[in-house]
C-alpha cells in the first residue's frame, strides 16, 4: 500500500500488509476533546482548554466505542461566564449529529462572526436525549506574542543550518510495518522510528536547498524560500523524482495574520488542499513552550470514490522553524498510518 500524495508527502513509504478496518475508538484519545481541528483520522489536532482571544471557531472531537450505540449525539455551546457579553449559562450554540452507519467519532464545530469574548465555557453533549459528556474550556487574552519585522526573520537558513528530530511512524489497527527503511528502525511494537536531519546544504535560483536524512540516509530534498508569501516550498525531490510546486507550497504565512484559512488548487492531483492556521499559541521546542503557530493542511472530505484522506499538522517557531509534524493518513475514519518529527 503506497500511501502519498504529491505535495503531502509520507517521510517514510514502509512495506504494510493489507489494511483491516479498526474495531475500537483509539485508547489514547478521551472521549471529548476542544481542539484547534481534527485531523483524518478525528484525534485532535492540538488538544487543549485553553484558547486565545482572536478564536472565531471552535472544535471538539469525540470518540466512542462500537459497543455505544446511540442514534443522535447532540452538543451545546455554552457561555458560562462572559462578564458583560452574555448572560450566565447562554446558549451560544446547538449541534445535532445523526448517526451514520459505523460511526464512533467525529466532531462539533462552532463558528462566530467575530472572536469568543474571554470568560468561561462548556460544551455539553447528549446522547439520545440524556446528558454524555461534557468538556470546560476558556478563552483568554495571552500576556505573549509574537514580533517580526519581516519574513526572513520566520526561519533561519544559513549554510550548514541543521535540525535535528526524534520520527515515529505508526500503523493502524490491522496494518503491519513489515520493513524498515535505510536509517529507521523497527521496534518491538510495531513502530519504526529514526533520527531525521533537515540541513542547509546550497543555495540556488529555486531557493535555499534543504537535504532531508533518516540516519545518514537521504530520503528526500525541498528548496524553500522566504520571501513576501512567508515560508514555502518550490520544488521536492523524492525518489528520484524533481517535482516543482505550482503553486508554492506554504508552509507559514506572512504577514502572521491568525486565524486565517486559505485553499491551494493543486492541479496534478485535481483537488484542493485547505489549510487552516492558529497562533499565537504555545508551542513545544527545544527549550520549552514559546509562542507560535500552528498549520494543519488537510484536503476536501472522503468520498465513496476517494474514501482515503490525508491531514499534515505544523507546528512553528519563528527563529526557529518547524518545531513538530505529524503525517495522519485515514480510511473511513480509521487511522491507517500516524507519522511524527518532534524537534530535539
Amino acid at each position: 500500500m503506497k500511501l502519498e500524495r504529491l505535495t503531502i508527502i509520507s517521510l517514510v513509504l514502509p512495506f504494510l500488509i493489507p489494511f483491516l478496518p479498526g474495531t475500537e475508538a483509539r485508547s489514547d484519545v478521551a472521549p471529548l476533546q476542544l481542539c484547534l481541528g481534527a485531523a483524518a483520522d478525528y484525534s485532535p489536532v492540538y488538544p487543549t482548554n485553553t484558547f486565545p482571544s482572536n478564536t472565531q471557531e471552535l472544535t471538539a472531537v469525540f470518540h466512542q466505542s462500537k459497543t455505544e450505540a446511540h442514534k443522535k449525539l447532540s452538543g451545546a455551546w455554552i457561555a458560562v461566564n462572559v462578564g458583560n457579553a452574555a448572560p450566565p449559562n447562554y446558549v451560544i450554540a446547538k449541534t445535532d449529529l445523526a448517526e451514520e452507519q459505523g460511526m464512533d467519532r467525529g466532531r462539533f464545530r462552532v463558528t462566530l462572526p467575530k472572536p469568543f469574548p474571554p470568560g468561561k465555557y462548556r460544551l455539553e453533549v447528549t446522547e439520545d436525549g440524556k446528558p454524555w459528556q461534557s468538556a470546560d474550556f476558556t478563552i483568554a487574552a495571552s500576556d505573549k506574542n509574537v514580533t517580526l519585522q519581516k519574513p526572513e526573520e520566520i526561519i533561519p537558513l544559513k549554510q550548514g543550518k541543521a535540525w535535528i528530530y526524534s520520527f515515529v511512524q505508526e500503523a493502524g489497527q490491522g496494518i503491519t510495518i513489515t520493513e524498515a527503511p535505510p536509517g529507521a528502525t523497527l521496534g518491538a511494537d510495531g513502530k519504526l522510528r529514526a533520527t531525521v536531519t533537515f540541513t542547509v546544504v546550497g543555495t540556488d535560483k529555486m531557493g535555499t536547498h534543504i537535504e532531508m536524512r533518516r540516519g545518514n540516509a537521504l530520503y528526500s530534498e525541498e528548496w524553500w524560500q522566504v520571501g513576501e508569501k512567508g515560508f514555502a516550498a518550490t520544488q521536492r525531490r523524492m525518489g528520484g523524482q524533481l517535482v516543482g510546486l505550482n503553486p508554492l507550497q506554504v508552509y507559514l504565512p506572512w504577514p502572521l495574520k491568525s486565524p486565517q484559512m486559505w485553499e491551494v488548487e493543486v492541479k496534478e492531483a485535481s483537488t484542493k488542499q485547505v489549510h487552516s492556521m492558529w497562533g499565537p499559541i504555545p508551542v513545544k521546542g527545544p527549550n520549552g513552550e514559546e509562542p507560535g503557530y500552528v498549520v494543519v493542511v488537510g484536503e476536501p472530505p472522503r468520498s465513496i470514490e476517494s474514501p482515503i484522506r490525508i491531514t499534515v499538522e505544523r507546528h512553528f517557531l519563528p527563529g526557529v522553524g518547524i518545531a513538530r509534524t505529524v503525517f495522519v493518513t485515514a480510511n473511513e475514519d480509521t487511522m491507517v498510518n500516524r507519522e511524527e518529527l518532534v524537534l530535539k
